[in-house]
């Protein structure tokens, strides 16, 4: 009867209002109903950065590190070329000590991370999955600029390859030309508190500055508090990938990894040739197939492409700046004469930020 209808409507009705409120209290639904959800509404996280609509990335990041166990939030990363040019460029040719100029303890392992990210909404909005590559000191932010991209895009996962055509070959535009690793990309993994460093990341500095880094197991929503999830799933020595059972043993015995001067190594050749670029792939692809071989059920997956474009991403290059009232320089030219902009803008900036990656492409 019409009073049995009432009640059927009013349970219905119920019922609407709950899905409603776990939409809105962040919802236990499907991500994708929950993510068209929140565009419609607008719905903002806690730093203003709402629920993106830009794709989830999912691929792997590497990092050259020493035998210290330590997160890679506010630090550089790479993929295998990219880790592969660190070491050779910065780190292999030191004789009596496989570290660098900028870092005193040896590196020995390469690790892996599995990754997912997902551009904020500001980022994505200029048609960029990928941000600027941020530089760290000691896990403080030192460039590019004041890092004041953090503040406009939030801490998104920052890409920098060397292909000149695609204007991602900054801020270390030096190495377009000399770095011949097919596919080379840095990384940067914004994380909490970058004004200030490690041993100063305390209190409530994490109110203001947010890691860009979800919890574990949590699917980033590209919020300024949740860009990226990442899982260590493995590592390799790099005496492994050399064929080098003791290293001290070997140098001792007259070994050389790689002498700049010959472009050659001593008793090893694994590093021969840095200026070859088929040398360089079969690099690549040895280490590749040792992770393969050492993780059989881990999945291959495909470097994404770094978007991201410094013409794009800073409005007014070189400055960098986002908003006129920081200017007083006309735009006009800026995003049509990107490369040289990145050649110019390297020298200014390379002092500061390039010995900064260097101390931590990766640490």
């Amino acid at each position: 009867g019409k009073s049995n209808l009432m009640v059927s409507t009013g349970v219905v009705g119920g019922i609407m209002v709950l899905i409603l409120m776990l939409f809105l209290l962040g919802g236990i639904l499907p991500d994708t109903i929950q993510r068209n959800f929140d565009s419609f509404i607008g719905r903002t996280g806690r730093f203003g950065g709402r629920v993106s609509t830009a794709p989830i990335m999912h691929y792997y990041m590497y990092r050259v590190q020493n035998d210290e166990d330590y997160s890679p939030e506010n630090q550089n990363m790479a993929n295998i070329a990219g880790a592969l040019w660190y070491l050779h460029n910065e780190i292999v040719w030191h004789h009596w000590l496989r570290a660098g100029t900028f870092a005193s303890t040896p590196k020995t392992r390469i690790e892996r991370f599995l990754v997912f990210s997902r551009a904020s909404q500001e980022l994505y909005d200029k048609g960029m999955n990928f941000g600027v590559v941020n530089t760290y000191d000691l896990g403080k932010c030192s460039g590019p600029y004041k890092c004041e991209n953090l503040q406009e895009y939030g801490p998104v996962v920052g890409c920098e390859s060397w292909d000149p055509k695609q204007g991602n070959n900054f801020p270390h535009g030096q190495w377009t030309g000399k770095n011949v690793y097919p596919n080379a990309v840095w990384y940067s993994l914004p994380g909490k508190c970058s004004s200030v460093k490690f041993w100063q990341q305390q209190g409530d500095c994490s109110n203001h500055e947010p890691s860009g880094a979800c919890p574990l197991g949590v699917v980033p929503t590209g919020e300024w508090t949740c860009t990226y999830t990442y899982q260590k799933v493995g590592e390799i020595r790099i005496s492994e990938v050399e064929n080098i059972t003791d290293l001290e043993a070997f140098l001792e015995g007259g070994g050389r990894e790689y002498n700049k001067e010959t472009d050659k190594g001593i008793h090893l050749h694994f590093w021969d040739d840095i200026d070859d670029p088929v040398a360089c792939q079969k690099r690549v692809d040895k280490v590749n197939k040792m992770f393969q071989k050492k993780y059989p059920d881990q999945p291959v997956l495909e470097d994404p492409s770094c978007d991201f474009n410094v013409g794009k991403f800073y409005p007014y290059f070189p400055e960098g700046v986002f908003h006129a009232a920081q200017t007083n320089h006309s735009t006009n030219g800026t995003t049509n004469n990107t490369n040289a902009n990145v050649s110019n803008a390297t020298r200014l900036l390379v002092q500061g930020t390039t010995a900064n990656l260097r101390r931590d492409v990766t640490k």
